[in-house]
């Protein structure tokens, strides 16, 4: 009776899932107490590195933004087709979009995306770009979603021993979170129904020694493979995939919806932007004349400029040689020979220029917040002429004033220096402006040394010439922001994250450019939900891609050899629910390695039921699985390594930008350049360097190259250009633009 009781419950529970439409497995740490090796799990020849987690129990990332790049390990033997399989991977990621945007059964997306290249499989071919993308989506925090359906969570062996007395506790590591679905736990993968049975091994020489193995319930179904389950024998050589199926986005968007909050991390070398909104932490901050600071910034070295700003923090100074041009304009009275006798001294410039090498600064400042971004400022120009009139009386005189405002290359306006005790500012309000000249007196000339024009005094001409410089000061009511290292707080999922390339300098992995992130997150606090901004500083790839022989040698037994890439995976399950596994965060970096021992062939010898069998000659070897790259086409596919794959990496690191010099330009006149460059992969893409000096006002340097525009300020211009290749990579040059009055 019991027995048939539990198979009507067994039927009844097959009926009631079979609305599940899409289920997926989530991956952690090993850290429960029955996921070991004897049950088959945290299997290190299978190449575990996690073990699938309970509904709210998840491990996800919760980076925006994430960066990889490759070493010089992976492009000596991929080339830049293997570069490419990599970015088509990343590619199928980045075509999401914000996770919770889909529709409720994800009918967007396919239930099967496996194809089969018949030519591939039979050169024995793995493809890199599958392969690359089921290794992304455990990173992403999702396990094997066949494998895991069901699990072995208790094995006990009573007295009667193995196999004859033996009792298990199997448990479900598969979800089906969706409306379609009657329950949580599902037996459903990508519309496929499973059950199990155990396969007890009682005591093999490698474990494990149970497991349970998962069986579709309809034998001709057909196992419509997610990408998270290439671990499975179904994937042959041959195949690939075109993109994720409709259980693998079912996984992403439960751990990455906003809708998911879990106490967790923001991650290494992350900075919150927290805000003391406290009525008592309110303060007031004044700005100040960026004209003055940017002036001299160009001139002085940090330290000087310290010790003139004590508050401030440079982050980053280069320094260079330049010549630099000074003009200087000199005014006198003079009377010319032809002059009628009686006629008033006439005014008369002189103009010298004086070069001189000197060397110029370019300072990233840390603290420092302007309201401009371009270096255009007012400048209003006095000029003052007092002289005698020539048809009046003797000792009248007559003062001439002028006044004119023009538009220099000077920076303009106003900056404030965020306090020391905190990392940002939200300001409140305005509380009062005030605006402030400096005059500067560039030219005074007279034609009587010691003289005056007093009363019954000579005729003295007198000239002056002054620049007044304008900046306006604010008075501010602020908040002051604090910074919070890797805060903890209930974060949301992120939507969607995105994969950005970011190559090393010249692509063989010397220096890794750091990068700084802002980014929002969320937070679920007092049952709503509040935005807080985080910087993240990025000082190596968060994934780096290499090779390795991975052959074992010189005497391991071949048969335990079947890696085709290793990785790690760096789970953070400090923030975990107590009692339980999780939920927790993955953390970067991540070294995915592939196996560049290229084909390997393998022979054997031994005696088989009494009878001694050598296949010992290449006719009888088996070769082991080769990378490569192929499709749905008819292209011949790509066998790594790859020769012209290798030859056009070798052009990418003659990648330069050719232009040696700028043509002189002139103010008030069109001025069009073309900027060019050699090797990569065109098309180029031009743009200033994040360090360079600026441009001259009224000049633009546009993508393709071009620099054009009316320049409206004469002054010599040292500017570094970035030629970006259509692969990402990248190369500087130092130029030097003139522009003559």
């Amino acid at each position: 009776m019991l027995r048939t009781l539990k198979r009507l419950g067994w039927i009844a529970s097959l009926v009631a899932g079979v609305g599940s439409a899409s289920a997926f497995s989530l991956l952690g740490p090993g850290n429960e107490a029955y996921q070991v090796q004897d049950l088959g799990l945290m299997v290190p020849n299978w190449g575990d590195l996690g073990a699938p987690k309970n509904i709210g129990e998840e491990y996800r990332r919760n980076t925006p933004v994430i960066y990889y790049s490759f070493d010089e390990q992976f492009l000596q033997f991929f080339g830049s087709n293997g570069v490419y399989a990599i970015d088509q991977a990343f590619a199928i990621l980045n075509n999401l979009t914000n996770v919770s945007a889909y529709s409720a059964d994800l009918s967007e997306f396919p239930l099967e995306a496996r194809r089969l290249n018949y030519r591939a499989g039979a050169l024995g071919l793995l493809d890199l770009k599958s392969h690359t993308l089921s290794l992304l989506t455990e990173q992403l925090g999702l396990g094997d979603a066949v494998r895991y359906v069901w699990n072995l969570h208790n094995r006990f062996i009573g007295g009667g021993g193995c196999p004859n007395d033996v009792q298990y506790y199997i448990v479900k590591r598969n979800y089906a979170v969706d409306p379609y679905s009657p329950e949580v736990y599902s037996s459903y993968v990508n519309g496929v129904l499973y059950s199990y049975y155990v396969d007890e091994q009682c005591a093999p020489p490698v474990p494990p020694a149970a497991e349970a193995v998962e069986i579709a319930v309809d034998p001709f179904t057909d196992r419509f493979t997610p990408v998270t389950s290439m671990s499975l024998s179904v994937f042959d050589l041959g195949d690939f995939w075109t993109g994720l199926t409709r259980d693998d986005v079912a996984g992403l968007r439960y751990l990455l919806r906003q809708a998911n909050a879990n106490i967790e991390s923001a991650g290494p070398g992350t900075v919150a932007f927290v805000t003391n909104t406290a009525p008592a932490a309110i303060q007031v901050l004044y700005t100040s004349n960026l004209t003055l600071l940017a002036s001299q910034a160009f001139t002085n070295d940090a330290a000087t400029l310290q010790g003139l700003y004590p508050n401030l923090s440079v982050a980053y100074t280069s320094a260079q040689l330049t010549n630099l041009v000074t003009t200087n304009v000199a005014a006198y009275f003079t009377n010319f020979p032809w002059s009628p006798v009686g006629t008033p001294a006439s005014l008369t410039f002189a103009t010298n220029y004086d070069t001189n090498v000197a060397f110029v600064y370019y300072h990233t400042f840390a603290n420092v917040i302007t309201n401009t971004y371009h270096a255009s400022s007012l400048l209003t120009v006095l000029e003052t002429n007092i002289a005698a009139a020539p048809w009046g009386p003797p000792n009248t005189l007559v003062t001439n004033i002028t006044q004119r405002t023009v538009l220099t290359n000077l920076a303009g306006g106003d900056y404030y220096i965020i306090p020391t005790n905190a990392c940002g500012i939200q300001i409140l309000s305005n509380l009062l402006t005030k605006a402030f000249s400096n005059d500067f007196t560039a030219i005074l000339s007279t034609n009587a040394a010691g003289a005056t024009n007093a009363t019954g005094g000579t005729n003295q001409s007198i000239y002056s010439l002054s620049y007044r410089y304008w900046f306006t000061n604010h008075a501010l009511a602020i908040f002051p922001v604090d910074c919070v290292s890797n805060a903890v707080a209930r974060f949301t999922g992120v939507e969607k994250i995105r994969f950005v390339r970011r190559d090393y300098d010249s692509l063989i992995n010397q220096f890794f450019e750091p990068v700084t992130n802002f980014y929002p997150m969320t937070i679920l606090t007092n049952n709503a939900y509040k935005p807080v901004v985080v910087s993240r500083v990025v000082t190596q790839p968060d994934i780096l891609f290499t090779s390795q022989d991975m052959a074992p040698g010189p005497a391991q037994d071949p048969a335990a050899f079947g890696a085709r890439a290793v990785r790690n995976l760096t789970f953070n399950p400090a923030n975990a629910l107590p009692r339980l596994a999780g939920p927790g965060t993955i953390e970067s970096p991540t070294l995915i390695a592939f196996n560049r021992v290229g084909p390997l062939y393998y022979n054997v010898a031994g005696n088989v039921n009494g009878f001694q069998y050598y296949y010992l000659d290449e006719l009888a070897a088996v070769v082991d699985i080769t990378w490569g790259s192929y499709d749905e086409s008819t292209n011949a596919p790509v066998v790594y390594p790859d020769g012209s794959s290798l030859q056009a990496l070798e052009n990418m690191l003659l990648m330069q930008v050719t232009s040696a010099s700028l043509p002189t330009g002139a103010v008030g006149v069109a001025y069009s350049a073309a900027l060019t460059g050699s090797g990569g992969q065109p098309p180029y893409t031009w743009a200033l360097a994040p360090l360079s000096g600026g441009l001259p006002t009224g000049l633009a340097l546009l993508p393709n190259g071009t620099l054009t525009g009316t320049p409206t300020g004469a002054d010599v211009y040292d500017i570094t250009v970035r030629m970006t290749d259509a692969g990402g990579r990248h190369v500087d040059r130092d130029l030097v633009l003139t522009i003559r009055p």
